[in-house]
């Protein structure tokens, strides 16, 4: 059998990371090695670990980001084919079964599956899955524009030849900017298989929902110093965004779905404001 190494990337993760770690037991296909990166948490995230003797488990002494996370985790992965999920994310037990037929043809180097939100009773997570899914839907797709970072499977020969992830990204981004660097190899390629299903236990509430946002667009976006340019061009932006959702959620009478798009409009304008302010 394929021997496969595993990581996990966790901060403040106290209360879904035991689940994320037990799906990984569950596999129909065995797990050599399990990695759990604790970026200086401030919570049970690190004790609760602890209690998987199977599980190697690096603390952070700082908060140094996914990016630097990542690297880190493979670094200290023994195996060639790394499978990796974030610390709220539930796998089924097929997932990497499936994943593994894909990364075994040639040139593909990364594969990544169809990440679900299982919280959809509560609202906000309703809202979330409905803006900010992260998956490509129920197609099979060659080359997509992108792998989410939150599942995958990855050929470390193909990290190091790229020279690994962007370190600066520490919340968002560093999924993109690493498939962009896999893009620009000629004989890498990757897949998105929907087959191969986790489910997304993040519960949000309209703070962190937002905080979510707001880390993903400022980030992420071309300008990444906080300026009054970056603050009013991704301040339109977030406008226009609103407006689609207000008219699509008018037509459909959907109050509720309106009342949180208007939330997260003024919230975010409020934590990019506060982002220019603070740097100044």
């Amino acid at each position: 059998m394929e021997r496969i190494s595993f990581y996990i990337p966790a901060y403040n993760a106290q209360n879904t990371i035991s689940y994320a770690l037990d799906s990984l037991l569950r596999q129909t296909h065995k797990i050599d090695e399990i990695i759990v990166i604790d970026d200086n948490s401030l919570d049970k995230t690190f004790d609760i670990v602890k209690k998987y003797d199977f599980v190697k488990l690096i603390k952070n002494q700082t908060n140094l980001g996914l990016g630097f996370n990542r690297n880190l985790a493979i670094k200290n992965c023994k195996n060639d084919i790394i499978g990796s999920i974030d610390a709220d994310v539930e796998l089924d037990k097929n997932w990497l079964e499936i994943l593994l037929g894909q990364i075994e043809k040639n040139n593909i180097v990364m594969c990544g599956g169809n990440m679900i939100e299982k919280k959809i009773d509560n609202k906000i997570n309703l809202w979330r899955a409905k803006y900010y899914s992260q998956n490509w839907g129920e197609k099979f797709i060659l080359n997509p524009p992108f792998l989410y970072g939150c599942n995958t499977l990855l050929r470390k020969s193909a990290w190091k030849n790229v020279n690994g992830y962007d370190e600066s990204l520490k919340t968002n981004g560093e999924d993109v900017d690493f498939i962009n660097k896999i893009k620009s190899h000629q004989n890498y390629q990757t897949i998105y298989q929907p087959d191969a299903k986790c489910y997304h236990l993040q519960d949000d509430d309209i703070e962190s929902l937002t905080n979510r946002i707001w880390r993903y667009h400022s980030f992420g976006y071309k300008i990444k110093k906080p300026s009054l340019k970056k603050f009013l061009k991704l301040s339109i932006k977030q406008s226009r965004f609103f407006l689609i959702r207000f008219f699509k959620s008018l037509i459909k009478f959907n109050l509720i779905n309106i009342k949180i798009s208007f939330k997260v409009l003024i919230k975010f304008i409020k934590l990019e404001y506060k982002s220019l302010n603070t740097k100044k």
